[in-house]
C-alpha cells in the first residue's frame, strides 16, 4: 500500500477521534441539554486529536500521557502523507497507531459512560 494512502487513512482516524472527543466534551458540559446544542461549530473546529485531548481531556478525566502519543501519531501521519514508509518496523508502527486510535476512542467512550453521558 502506498505510504500516502496509509497516511491519509491515519489522518481520517485522527479526525474521527477529534470529533469524538469534542462531542464527548460537549455532552459532558451540557448533559441533558446536549441534544439542543447544534454541536460542532465550523468556525471553531479543532483539527487535531492531540489538541482536542488537551482541551477536553482534563474535564473528562482522560490520561494526560495520551496527548504525547497523539502528537507522535500526527507527526507520523505527516511523514507518511508526504514521504515514504521507512525502516523495518514501519508497517508494524502503522498497525500500532491504528490500534492506539481504537484504544483511545474506547477511553473517551468509557469516560463519557462513567460520567453518565
Amino acid at each position: 500500500m502506498p505510504a500516502k494512502l496509509i497516511g491519509n487513512g491515519l489522518r481520517e482516524l485522527d479526525l474521527f477521534l477529534t470529533d469524538l472527543i469534542v462531542e464527548a466534551g460537549r455532552v459532558h458540559r451540557l448533559g441533558v441539554a446536549a441534544g439542543r446544542d447544534p454541536g460542532i461549530h465550523p468556525g471553531r473546529r479543532i483539527y487535531s486529536a492531540a489538541e482536542a485531548w488537551r482541551r477536553a481531556g482534563p474535564q473528562l478525566g482522560l490520561a494526560v500521557e495520551a496527548q504525547a502519543r497523539l502528537r507522535e501519531m500526527r507527526a507520523a501521519q505527516n511523514r507518511h502523507c508526504f514521504g515514504r514508509l521507512r525502516g523495518e518496523g514501519a508497517e508494524a508502527a502503522m498497525q500500532r497507531a491504528c490500534a492506539d486510535y481504537a484504544r483511545l476512542a474506547g477511553e473517551v467512550l468509557a469516560a463519557v459512560g462513567a460520567r453518565g453521558g
